[in-house]
Formats: C-alpha cells, sequence, structure tokens
C-alpha cells in the first residue's frame, strides 16, 4: 500500500512528538524543549522583559518605560516618546546609588 502524500496533521504529529520541531505561521521552526536544561537560561529574560511590559504607560501619541539593571535596581534606564515632552524621544541613564540623584539624558 503506497500513500502519494503524508497528510500535513500527521507531519505535524510526528515532528512535534519530541518536542523540537513545531508547525508555526505556515512553516518548521526548531524550538526549545521545556524540559531542556537551556530553558532555564532563557527563562530569567523572559521574566524581565514580562515585567517591564506589564509596567509600560501606553497612549495614541507617546509612551514612557522604565526598568532598573539586575545588578542594583537604583540604577537603570527610562525611555520616554511624547510623554513628558511634545514630538521629544528621550532616553535618560539614572543612578540612586550613595544618596545621590544622578540623571544623564538624551533627546533626539
Amino acid at each position: 500500500m503506497s500513500f502519494p502524500y503524508i497528510p500535513k496533521e500527521l507531519v505535524n504529529i510526528i515532528l512535534e512528538y519530541d518536542g523540537r520541531i513545531k508547525y508555526r505561521k505556515g512553516e518548521y521552526v526548531n524550538i526549545i524543549h521545556k524540559k531542556d536544561s537551556r530553558y532555564e537560561t532563557l527563562n530569567p529574560i523572559l521574566l524581565k522583559k514580562l515585567k517591564i511590559i506589564q509596567f509600560v504607560q501606553i497612549d495614541l501619541l507617546g509612551f514612557y518605560f522604565d526598568f532598573s539593571f539586575d545588578l542594583d535596581n537604583r540604577v537603570g534606564l527610562c525611555y520616554d516618546y511624547n510623554w513628558s515632552y511634545r514630538n521629544k524621544f528621550e532616553i535618560c541613564y539614572f543612578d540612586f546609588r550613595n544618596d545621590d540623584w544622578k540623571q544623564i539624558r538624551t533627546f533626539l
């Protein structure tokens, strides 16, 4: 018994069986299986991005978000477009260590 083709659904099931290949948006892509040890190295990065995204302030004209660095949460960056100043994009480095207030601001 021969088949002229294998149904796409069956190919998907076979390739997804071991968890390394997934059919996504019309193409097959390699993925890291959740039980792979490499997944644990990505987890802190994803959690940091989720934390940043939760506190983004957005309206129709602009946005504002800030985040602190992992080594010291008193140091970080903020990004502001059309939020504090009209038609300005600002990147600000802040440092609150040593009971001091330091900011380096760049406007584009």
